[in-house]
């Protein structure tokens, strides 16, 4: 059993993990491969390889409200 080698030819996995642009990559991952859901994609990577789903986290922050300014 010591001369069992495992390959990991994951193509989602090997694209991920050679992108530069790691947020991009996973939306385009989704359109490619999940019909444009990155919730399906973050499952498969939670499964498959969690240490790729967690570096990405969310860096919006959503505004709490709207400036307005008046025009006159």
């Amino acid at each position: 059993m010591n001369n069992v080698i495992y390959l990991n030819n994951d193509p989602i996995i090997i694209e991920l993990s050679n992108a530069v642009d790691k947020c991009a990559t996973k939306k385009m991952l989704a359109y490619k491969y999940f019909n444009n859901n990155e919730n399906l994609l973050n499952e498969y990577l939670l499964e498959n390889c969690p240490e790729e789903a967690k570096k990405d986290k969310n860096l919006y922050i959503k505004p709490i409200s709207q400036l307005e300014l008046p025009f006159n």
